[in-house]
């Protein structure tokens, strides 16, 4: 009988990877998956663009009442100046008296302007406005007290700021009445409140909606390979390895929605910016709807590619498990 020779290497079977190669041959599976998932998609472009269209119009719609609820808050902020203050002087406060107290007001740093009428110009134009000069003529004194109109610093934006400016002011002892300026803010604020509340029940509701369309077309995708998951976990393929590919399908899926949401978001805007640039153009201003800067459509590709995510890793979860080789 021959000897073996003693140099001669025995044979081995299979080895695990070297421990300095592993972080490597990690990286390099996740690309050829990645790759092997966008071909697989791009291969078939008309049932990719429906599933992705699907998820672009459920993400498009808080996208667009997100934006309209910033562009009420800019407008919120932005309000230029346009409340204002009017104090009604006592009547038996000489008005030299009235405009030396209104002139130190305006050193105020929370009060950007101080104007003093005197009642004998609030007649002149109260008449002038109304054409009423002859009937102002029968009276035998000016009704109309002195008035101080105050513009609050551009820093005092919210409606509890003027309110309690307007009792600091009104507090004075010469002052008999006050009035604060502030309905349309109000109304913006009352209304921003609801957008915006709106705009968090309608994105939680749709992006529900978004996970459950991506499961369930992660569920058809999984059934569609039972055979070929069966074989891989035959040959000692874990969950986390069979799952992979899915993983990134339920990504692609949320980011090609995130990109279409995107396309639609800037149409949309597009579309609105007419008839608020004509309604601007009626009030003497100018003002055009603000679309998506470049954080707002990072931030949006992000949440498709999360919702696609979490959604691909619920429907494996559910179903992968119950794929077993027999």
């Amino acid at each position: 009988m021959a000897k073996t020779k003693r140099n001669e290497e025995p044979r081995r079977g299979a080895a695990p990877a070297a421990k300095g190669n592993e972080l490597q041959s990690y990286v390099d599976n996740h690309r050829k998956v990645l790759r092997s998932t966008l071909h697989s998609q791009t291969s078939k472009p008309l049932a990719s663009l429906f599933t992705c269209s699907v998820i672009g119009i459920a993400l498009v719609l808080p996208t667009i009442l997100a934006l309209l609820l910033i562009n009420l808050q800019q407008v919120n902020l932005g309000w230029d100046g346009s409340a204002q203050i009017t104090l009604f002087v006592e009547d038996n406060v000489p008005g030299n008296k009235a405009k030396d107290w209104a002139q130190q007001l305006e050193k105020r740093a929370n009060i950007e302007q101080v104007t003093f009428i005197d009642q004998e110009t609030a007649l002149v134009e109260f008449s002038a406005v109304l054409n009423i000069e002859d009937t102002l003529s029968y009276l035998d004194s000016n009704p109309l007290p002195h008035s101080i109109i105050v513009t609050p610093h551009r820093s005092l934006r919210t409606l509890e700021d003027l309110q309690a400016l307007e009792q600091q002011l009104a507090g004075s002892d010469l002052i008999a009445n006050s009035m604060l300026d502030v309905v349309w803010l109000q109304r913006l604020q009352a209304l921003t409140s609801f957008l915006e509340r709106s705009v968090w029940l309608i994105a939680g509701m749709l992006a529900l909606a978004v996970i459950l369309i991506l499961g369930n077309t992660i569920r058809l995708a999984i059934e569609n390979r039972r055979d070929e998951i069966i074989v891989l976990k035959l040959v000692g393929g874990t969950n986390a390895f069979v799952c992979r590919p899915f993983l990134y399908l339920g990504c692609f899926f949320g980011v090609g929605g995130s990109l279409i949401a995107i396309f639609l978001a800037h149409i949309v805007i597009a579309l609105l910016n007419g008839p608020i640039r004509a309604l601007a153009q009626s009030y003497q201003s100018q003002y055009e709807l603000s679309g998506l800067g470049f954080e707002s459509t990072l931030f949006l590709l992000m949440i498709g590619g999360s919702l696609g995510w979490l959604g691909a890793w619920l429907a494996v979860r559910r179903h992968m498990h119950d794929i077993e080789p027999t």
